[in-house]
């Protein structure tokens, strides 16, 4: 039988194995769940570097074989997300007066693209969500591991294992916090300044059950 408690999942499924140092406060309410790629072959090089010191990381880290590591409690705020963009720029449907002011955050001369970025990202992070898209202040992130491959603007290809994993996962921190996973679950890149094919595959085998 699975269980939460204090935001440990307890199953024979996962493995917990936390890090302080990818943990920042806590979160008083979870909205949505955020789905990240590693960037790398296998879990060792995130594990060694959390343990290392990192400041920044997820929840939750599903390696190759499909084994789930619970790598901070679920009522931690962890860094996982970054700098946010703009939702309702993203999704066509700012209202005028914010439509102007994300237009003058996005061209303010005399700051580089990364400040410019930062103050957008400032900007939406003080709206309530989801107004905006998920910060870290009330999102879970869940770290998959694979590869990014810059030829092909891809990452690797999930195993079924971590398919089925992702799947099992997901739908104990939905049935948790009581969150549709159709509407509150987002792939990282497309609500980051980060790559935006990561997380892609894997909200696509979760909305519709098919391997892409």
């Amino acid at each position: 039988m699975t269980t939460v408690a204090s935001g440990i999942i307890n199953d024979k499924n996962v493995v917990l194995q936390t890090y302080p140092s990818i943990t920042h406060g806590n979160i008083s309410t979870v909205t949505s769940i955020v789905l990240h790629r590693t960037d790398s072959s296998t879990a060792k090089s995130t594990l060694q570097a959390y343990a290392k010191g990192k400041k920044s990381g997820a929840h939750f880290l599903i390696d190759k074989k499909g084994k789930i590591l619970q790598t901070a409690s679920m009522r931690k705020k962890c860094w996982h997300i970054g700098i946010l963009l703009p939702r309702c720029w993203i999704e066509n449907n700012c209202n005028p007066k914010e439509l102007t002011t994300i237009t003058a955050l996005i061209h303010q001369q005399g700051l580089s693209f990364g400040r410019r970025a930062r103050n957008l990202s400032r900007h939406e992070a003080q709206k309530k969500y989801p107004l905006r898209y998920p910060s870290n202040n009330d999102s879970i992130g869940i770290e998959v591991v694979g590869k990014f491959w810059p030829t092909q603007k891809s990452f690797d290809k999930p195993t079924q294992q971590q398919y089925k994993s992702l799947k099992w996962l997901v739908e104990i921190i939905a049935k948790e916090y009581k969150l549709n996973i159709k509407t509150n679950v987002y792939a990282h890149g497309a609500i980051a300044r980060k790559e935006v094919s990561e997380g892609a595959q894997l909200l696509q085998y979760l909305f519709s059950g098919v391997t892409p």
